[in-house]
């Protein structure tokens, strides 16, 4: 049990500069759910981001999308964040393999919550979260999908400016530097 704690720290220390959680500004990537979809956060102001997710579930022609804002909490390094936030899903419903035995289904929209835990290494973005659902028209057999959870995997495209920490000017006084 000690080795692993040791391990577990020494672990975190080394890669601890490399990690730069929500030091993005925009990163884009693959969603891995129920299918292959496609992600895209853009960070809007102070630990805010807005998340665009493009579905495309696999065995069927359905397509989605889904908007959320997300606000990020750096936890243990600036490298590891936990994020929650809420939006909105519309998912455009194929009538082109439907049976005459199916329930009829039509465009499904509603709110989105999301929870999750994201992590940034380099120029990569991991991410793992769940996404419930509440369908407010549309479909009438799920109204609630809890089945949400899934990982993500972005490229950082452009990274953000690391904040500077002010020393107010204490510096200043003692070596008389002008400004």
């Amino acid at each position: 049990m000690k080795n692993t704690r040791f391990l577990i720290i020494l672990s975190l220390a080394l890669t601890n500069h490399l990690a730069f959680g929500q030091s993005y500004k925009t990163a884009a990537g693959i969603r891995l759910d129920k299918g292959v979809n496609f992600t895209v956060q853009q960070h809007i102001v102070d630990n805010w981001t807005v998340e665009g997710i493009l579905h495309t579930p696999l065995r069927s022609e359905d397509i989605g999308v889904t908007l959320l804002a997300e606000r990020h909490q750096k936890i243990l390094f600036r490298g590891i964040n936990l994020y929650a936030g809420g939006g909105a899903h519309y998912y455009w419903k194929s009538t082109a393999n439907r049976v005459d035995t199916d329930p009829v289904v039509k465009n499904v929209f509603g709110i989105t919550g999301i929870g999750g835990l994201e992590m940034s290494l380099g120029r990569l973005n991991f991410a793992f979260d769940w996404k419930p659902e509440l369908h407010l028209a549309g479909d009438e057999i799920h109204p609630f999908e809890w089945s949400g959870a899934s990982v993500s995997v972005r490229y950082i495209l452009a990274k953000r400016e690391r904040k500077k920490i002010s020393d107010w000017g204490v510096w200043d006084k003692f070596g008389k530097k002008k400004k």
